[in-house]
């Protein structure tokens, strides 16, 4: 009886469940959105800044925001050895920081230089991957943000001047050519940024061996508080991600919690909808209500007729407008929503393109809660009726 409730009219069922499609559709798109962009603002300052964990010296971290030349691990050999004791490391890489001046005849800006391993981090920073021109190629030459190229004008092939601090204290320059442009993919790099090997950036510095960073990824990041549990070398120091953002971790949990407290907002909204909905299409059968009282049917049979014909329409709604939201998240993540215009101003680590996430746990929640909310609702006018006698559901519009 259900059933052919619900073909009988069926422009009512129609819309109803196309109302029920839409709020199950922005639940499970809005969700992969919001954790998409928080997981992409997460791998910029993993991938970039920190890894899952840093070691460095304890002098280095003190005075990091000068960026300390001079606090460098001169033997990080003992560390690599340290690292082949934790199964769950998956990959390491060493690197080299500064604070410099790049110089194209009578125009400079400050930069951040950056000395890697191009083959290790080809892993890590995918840097091969977002040349926009040029190539990856840092034995004679350097790469550079696609922004700072653009504020100095620089093209392929260019000469440039590079100035550090060394670590003995004095200046020092290098002239390099510009091999490559890279799309970092988040504001506050792209416009520093200058990429050299790390055998350049010892000459630069003026540095026999050693590094200033070792990042370190794991396998499982819950297993960040073992790994600093159990590594302990003398004047060594290991920083999760978290202490390496150090006063800004605040503002990016805030923005977690304010992104999740919108999602919440609109899961509120999507369930009014449906409330509404539902509320609307059955309060309009009330008239019908009297008729089957009148005809006998009792206020049982009437309670899990509208409750049954309520799950039906929002197992159905729920379940397109659920799966066609995860298929756009699929879509979505592997194309990107490009935000580059939006964001390219801030100078956080908002990454350029968004790649919402597919979790079909969240499917299975929307469906859960579109169902659930319409089975309840839709047994709201049978509660209201149960009070009534046949002649007064009857007059009831």
């Amino acid at each position: 009886m259900a059933f052919r409730n619900l073909f009988r009219n069926k422009r009512r069922s129609f819309l109803t469940s196309l109302s029920l499609l839409v709020a199950g559709f922005v639940v499970v798109v809005l969700h992969g959105y919001v954790t998409g962009f928080l997981k992409g603002m997460k791998e910029n300052i993993i991938n970039w800044m920190s890894g899952h964990i840093i070691i460095a010296k304890e002098e280095y971290f003190s005075r990091k925001f000068f960026v300390p030349q001079e606090e460098y691990l001169e033997n990080p050999y003992l560390i690599k050895e340290k690292l082949k004791e934790f199964k769950y490391v998956s990959f390491y890489t060493e690197r080299l920081k500064s604070m410099g001046i790049i110089f194209k005849k009578d125009i400079n800006k400050p930069v951040l230089i950056f000395g890697i391993d191009s083959e290790k981090e080809r892993r890590i920073l995918e840097i091969d991957r977002k040349i926009v021109s040029g190539t990856y190629d840092l034995k004679e030459g350097v790469l550079l943000g696609k922004e700072l190229s653009k504020s100095l004008d620089l093209n392929i092939g260019d000469t440039v001047v590079i100035i550090s601090k060394t670590v003995l204290g004095g200046l020092n320059g290098i002239k390099m050519k510009v091999n490559g442009i890279v799309n970092v993919g988040f504001s506050e790099f792209d416009k520093k940024v200058v990429i050299i090997s790390i055998s350049n950036m010892r000459r630069l510095l003026k540095m026999p061996e050693g590094v200033h960073e070792i990042l370190v990824f794991l396998k499982d990041e819950n297993k960040i508080k073992d790994f600093k549990k159990n590594f302990k070398l003398n004047g060594i120091t290991a920083r999760d991600y978290v202490q390496e953002l150090g006063s800004f971790s605040y503002y990016f949990k805030l923005a977690n919690n304010i992104y999740y407290f919108i999602y919440i907002l609109i899961i509120i909204l999507a369930t009014f909808t449906v409330i509404n909905t539902m509320t609307v299409a059955v309060f309009e059968r009330l008239r019908e209500i009297g008729t089957l009282k009148a005809l006998g049917m009792r206020d049982l049979e009437i309670f899990l007729l509208f409750g049954i014909e309520g799950t039906i329409l929002g197992t159905f709604g729920g379940i397109i407008g659920a799966f066609f939201g995860w298929f756009v998240n699929i879509f979505l993540n592997f194309k990107g929503i490009n935000m580059e215009s939006a964001v390219r101003g801030m100078s956080i680590a908002v990454p350029y393109v968004i790649r919402p996430t597919a979790n079909f746990y969240v499917v299975i929640f929307a469906i859960f809660l579109i169902t659930v909310i319409c089975s309840i609702v839709s047994m709201i006018p049978a509660f209201y009726a149960k009070r009534l006698t046949p002649q007064e559901t009857l007059r009831e519009i």
